[in-house]
């Protein structure tokens, strides 16, 4: 099975029903010379399944699937549920989506219908239940993705069925409209609902402005609205499929439970990695020291705690766009062969690259593969080879698990209760940009952990260090769990906003932190945004000056155990604690009360005690990640994201998986070069 830990494998997104017959044979066999051993196929080709309704033909996939299997490829099958046919959603209309004026979004582009339609339900089920059991028999199928990147175009759904849902779901919910009232706090401007048929997800009301707690609502429904409908798939999918044959989806996308879907219908999650939406045409992310020459690493780290087990769906390949938006430049030499690295550096032993052969018509007209309209070889192809030669080198790394000493927790609900709130929602944002460069400066390899009241996505007892940098909703369950971590031993680091709202996204009449004071030790006493007429606002920690920007919770221990650290430099409460510390069991909780800007991190991780798990001489410019299998052997990945050569030092003797030397001293990276060295065991 793909993705079983015992090779990394190469793959890549083919469209047959875009080319000629004549074509299939040559690209088939061209892939493989280049090192691709799996495509995937059919995400968009619903017409070809069923091109009138309830008429169904398998003529072309079964000819196409014949010749894959001839020729030695292994196909991941798609149900092509993303794109409607015409003449379903001509013949009924209510199967679209709708803006939020309840307008139809009509045929034409693609995810233009909703997900609780019972009329598409029942067209989805039909066509994957045909696919499904005609095709899971085919010896080149090994694996299914359903659909196609679920709420990517759009996390706003207004059609009629989608308000029944709504009300279907809060009724099943709350079970009684007293009970939905008081938990959405209704009272207030006189939103008191007395009958199911007056609610509705959110329309247009005057300042853009409805009630945050039925906004949370409405997203936790939208996230249960598209995993219900995955599973409708999922589970059609698992009564016909041979036990060897996998399903997954492809993604990561807003407003969706990912780490539930994976849990309850996937055997893996799949990512779409495209590094070059960092940059488009926007110059303010080439800024000195922005590091977004490396966000999709974030974005890989997101999915590893979604998916421990991943691959990547759609590894860019070629400059990108549609012709309407998103125009991305072409990868730069070398930078296909360091894109596909840093996927498997991340966790990922499956890569296949978007697309084979860019197409010549349509919307994607632009959005170019590893082939160019003419089909010939090109730069890209020849740094495939070389990509595919240097995988084969690296095998002893599949299967690895991806090493972090560090953890940077994560819960929905706060996430999604801030898309409204802003007194929260765009603190996490910085935050996290904060943390993520201050340990990638430092190179500590670290995780995203989910925290939900089942559990965390992954065990915190694995990391030294938990940094939770604005968990707005609490619950004693999420409470209990962090309590838990720090008296085995572990560091929790809490900041501004932390545990001020429950469940519904209320505020308790109880002091801030809420439901985390008695871990802290200490309440909020005061507390305030820092508007523009602000200076920039710092704390004294020791002898140094630390920024202490955005959100200002001014601190009061109330525990005598609980010591103040820093206190609050400028502004009204200068002087007044920013930061205390707190031992609880044995291990210990900073309450810190402002933003994570980058410097602030930084600071954290020194006084922490945080550092890198190699003694190794390395510069910003360069990524390092850590992968170590069941047997303790360790990999270092280096990755080089400039365009001019990087200077390290590895001071012990390691050897190099991509030319078998070893390596001491000092040593130089090519521009978008990459190691992978065998760390010896200690």
């Amino acid at each position: 099975m793909l993705l079983d830990g015992k090779k990394i494998e190469l793959g890549t997104c083919y469209y047959p029903e875009h080319w000629d017959r004549s074509l299939w044979r040559d690209d088939l066999l061209r892939m493989q010379e280049h090192g691709i051993r799996v495509i995937r196929v059919a995400e968009f080709s619903w017409n070809l399944f069923e091109p009138q309704e309830g008429v169904f033909s398998d003529d072309f996939w079964d000819e196409f699937l014949d010749l894959a299997a001839e020729c030695g490829m292994q196909v991941i099958f798609c149900t092509p549920t993303a794109t409607p046919p015409a003449w379903l959603t001509e013949k009924y209309p209510e199967v679209l989506n709708c803006d939020l004026y309840g307008h139809p979004v009509y045929h034409g582009m693609r995810k233009h219908h909703n997900m609780t339609s019972p009329v598409y339900l029942e067209f989805v089920r039909r066509v994957v239940e045909h696919i499904a059991s005609h095709y899971s028999a085919h010896p080149a199928i090994i694996g299914w993705q359903i659909d196609n990147e679920v709420n990517c175009e759009t996390t706003s759904y207004h059609a009629p069925s989608d308000h029944a849902a709504f009300r279907a779901y809060l009724k099943e919910k709350f079970g009684t409209l007293e009970n939905l009232n008081r938990a959405m706090g209704t009272v207030f401007w006189n939103q008191t609902y007395t009958s199911w048929e007056e609610i509705h997800l959110s329309r247009n009301t005057l300042a853009k402005s409805s009630n945050p707690h039925m906004m949370l609502e409405e997203r936790r429904f939208i996230s249960e609205a598209a995993i219900r409908y995955i599973g409708l798939q999922a589970e059609i999918l698992r009564q016909y499929k041979r036990p060897e044959q996998f399903i997954t989806t492809n993604g990561l996308f807003g407003v969706l439970d990912n780490h539930k879907l994976t849990a309850e219908y996937l055997d893996f999650m799949t990512y779409d990695s495209y590094p070059n939406f960092a940059f488009g045409l926007d110059t303010a992310k080439l800024a000195p020291r922005s590091l977004r020459d490396r966000e999709t690493s974030f974005n890989l780290a997101k999915t590893r705690s979604v998916s421990p087990r991943f691959g990547i769906m759609e590894q860019q390949s070629g400059p990108g766009g549609w012709n309407t938006r998103m125009v991305q430049p072409a990868p730069k030499p070398g930078q296909l062969r360091l894109w596909t690295f840093q996927s498997i550096a991340h966790g990922a032993d499956f890569v296949s690259y978007f697309r084979w052969r860019t197409c010549t018509f349509g919307t994607e007209t632009y959005w170019h593969g590893l082939l160019n309209y003419d089909n010939r070889p090109n730069r890209r192809t020849e740094e495939l080879k070389r990509t595919y030669a240097d995988i084969e080198k690296i095998q002893a790394v599949a299967g690895a698990k991806f090493c972090a000493q560090a953890a940077i927790l994560c819960d929905y609900d706060s996430e999604w209760d801030g898309m409204e709130d802003k007194w929260h929602g765009p603190l996490r944002g910085q935050s996290m940009d904060g943390w993520f460069k201050a340990l990638q400066r430092a190179h500590i390899p670290f995780d995203f952990v989910n925290l939900s009241d089942a559990g965390t996505s992954a065990p915190l007892e694995s990391y030294q260090v938990a940094v939770y940098p604005h968990p707005t909703i609490m619950t004693e369950a999420r409470a209990a769990q962090l309590k838990s971590f720090v008296e085995a031993g572990g560091t929790l680091v809490l900041g501004c906003r932390s545990g001020y709202k429950d469940i519904y996204g209320r505020c308790p009449m109880m002091p801030m932190p809420g439901l985390l004071a008695p871990l802290t030790g200490c309440t909020v006493e005061d507390f305030t945004f820092l508007g523009p007429a602000d200076e920039a606002e710092y704390m004294v920690w020791g002898n140094d000056c630390i920024p202490a920007p955005m959100f200002n919770d001014v601190l009061h221990p109330d525990t005598p155990d609980c010591t103040v650290l820093a206190v609050y430099k400028g502004n009204y409460y200068d002087g007044m604690p920013a930061l205390t510390h707190r031992r609880v069991g044995q291990g210990e909780v900073y309450a810190f009360g402002a933003v994570f800007a980058e410097e602030t991190a930084a600071a954290f991780i020194d006084r922490l005690g945080l550092r890198s798990p190699v003694d190794w001489t390395l510069p910003e410019a360069v990524e390092l990640t850590i992968r170590r299998q069941a047997d303790g052997a360790q990999y270092a990945f280096l990755l080089n994201y400039t365009d001019q050569p990087q200077e390290i030092r590895v001071p012990q003797s390691v050897r190099s998986l991509l030319t078998g030397e070893t390596v001491c001293g000092a040593g130089t990276m090519e521009p978008y070069g990459v190691l992978v060295l065998e760390i010896p065991e200690t």
